[in-house]
């Protein structure tokens, strides 16, 4: 089975060099695609041997994350041409085969979903407790969210339309697969504090794009309030955390792909995992012992 993996980034250095050294487990450099927006030159030294796409920033327009989307979806459809499933992710998100097969492209190949996409298990990791990221990830910070905004349906062999940000698609079903897992990073990584400055920043910028429009936009109090205020929303979501109920994982994740499964909401011709419905009885999980070195 041919496999791809993209990706896009600005400034992630340390999520892109855990990016490319976790996938080239999975496929040769050559099937990894990462489109660097600036054209950074640090990119292309963290992904030599990969195909490096630069394109051009030279301003934040207001809705650059659907652009940013618009063209990963792009780009996902058009390599389909060249290889049986690609996978498309954000930087800090990583897949992770749990299953019983050799392989992850063993287990594309058997898996009998006929829909679009498939969707790992969402995994956003949590900070709780002191540990060194550098004897590895699941090993410094084994506690998770069960997440619905990171079961994305990011493993695709068929043409899709995603929603902002990629939680979703805007056309045809996806399925939810528990033998694999999506681990979101965010909070975890070393330089939490720096990445959430410079998306501040470009809070900022955005406005005084909106601003010198000549008909500028009300963009309200929460507009982009995940990067304008970012520990807000990260005490939000330890909060949550903190009265979520532990759900058993030692015996694999089925339980934790049903309770998402529940929580699929179709509107229109959009489908996603709904995070709200989700929030109704938050869940939280401690990554058994012996899948800690898988990331």
């Amino acid at each position: 089975m041919n496999l791809a993996f993209v990706t896009m980034v600005w400034r992630d250095h340390w999520l892109l060099e855990k990016w490319v050294k976790h996938n080239v487990q999975y496929v040769d450099k050559r099937s990894l695609y990462v489109i660097n927006h600036g054209g950074d030159s640090k990119v292309h030294e963290i992904a030599e041997g990969c195909n490096v796409i630069d394109i051009p920033r030279d301003e934040v327009p207001m809705d650059l994350t659907r652009r940013r989307w618009d063209l990963l979806g792009g780009l996902t459809n058009g390599l389909l041409a060249f290889y049986d499933r690609v996978i498309c992710t954000d930087v800090d998100e990583l897949i992770v085969y749990v299953g019983q097969l050799d392989s992850l492209q063993a287990h594309l190949e058997n898996s009998s979903a006929d829909t679009v996409a498939l969707s790992p298990v969402g995994l956003n990791l949590m900070p709780r407790g002191e540990g060194d990221i550098e004897d590895g990830v699941l090993r410094a910070f084994p506690h998770a969210m069960l997440s619905a905004k990171y079961t994305k349906p990011c493993i695709v062999k068929d043409r899709v339309v995603y929603t902002v940000g990629g939680h979703g698609l805007q056309r045809g079903q996806f399925t939810i697969d528990p033998d694999l897992l999506l681990f979101h990073l965010h909070y975890v990584t070393p330089d939490y504090a720096d990445r959430m400055e410079e998306r501040r920043q470009i809070v900022l910028q955005s406005r005084e794009h909106n601003q010198a429009l000549e008909q500028p936009k009300d963009l309200g109090k929460r507009y982009w309030i995940n990067w304008a205020k970012p520990h807000t929303i990260r005490d939000k979501e330890f909060g949550i955390y903190e009265r979520a109920s532990e759900m058993p994982v030692d015996q694999g994740f089925e339980k934790a792909a049903e309770a998402l499964r529940g929580a699929v909401r179709i509107s229109g011709k959009k489908i996603v995992v709904d995070h709200s419905a989700m929030l109704e009885t938050p869940c939280r999980i401690t990554i058994p012992d012996r899948l800690r070195d898988l990331l």
